[in-house]
């Protein structure tokens, strides 16, 4: 026969499971708006062999054609990656660069993020930017003989538009952004 469960210890434990899950929750909330976040690294040159059709599918193909002169462009490679607001993320780029893509907050129909492009452990380039919901940027170079590196990104979120949203996790004001704060770089990828 089982001795029988004390009272006092029944409640102890629902009520610890119930801290649990709240903190769990609050968590959650805490991390922010989901943001999908689309890196497009793409090759032009002018070889006359026109667009990858890979990337003749991507709403990129239209801008790239509109922005540069171009007579080729080779989609070189198409990152997707899902984040929250106050979590970075890395993007391998041509040349042992590396990006990291930081969402900070939405506000009203604008993602700000932050962006850190790194050549190898060193920052290269440090900036803070708004983009509108289902906008995108492009960055480009290096510029070598013959060639070019477009670097397209583009940012979602689940947010509802419209009105000023602020994430729980994220600061009121957009303080200068600190190496503690990015993931360590990953290496780049081995050809």
């Amino acid at each position: 026969m089982h001795p029988p469960i004390r009272p006092n210890l029944a409640f102890g434990v629902v009520a610890l499971a119930l801290v649990v899950s709240a903190g769990q929750a609050v968590a959650e909330q805490k991390l922010g708006h989901l943001i999908s976040l689309h890196v497009e690294t793409v090759i032009a040159t002018d070889t006359h062999q026109g667009m990858d059709p890979k990337l003749e599918r991507s709403p990129a193909a239209k801008r790239l054609r509109a922005i540069f002169d171009y007579t080729t462009y080779r989609l070189l490679r198409h990152q997707d990656e899902d984040t929250r607001c106050g979590l970075p993320v890395a993007f391998n780029l041509p040349g042992g660069r590396i990006l990291h893509v930081s969402p900070t907050t939405v506000e009203g129909n604008m993602i700000v993020m932050e962006m850190v492009l790194f050549a190898g452990a060193e920052p290269v380039m440090r900036t803070e930017l708004e983009m509108t919901n289902g906008g995108s940027l492009m960055l480009v170079g290096p510029r070598l003989p013959g060639q070019t590196y477009i670097v397209t990104i583009g940012a979602e979120t689940d947010a509802p538009v419209g009105r000023d949203l602020r994430d729980a996790a994220a600061p009121a004001s957009h303080p200068p952004a600190t190496n503690a704060a990015l993931p360590p770089s990953p290496s780049p990828p081995q050809n």
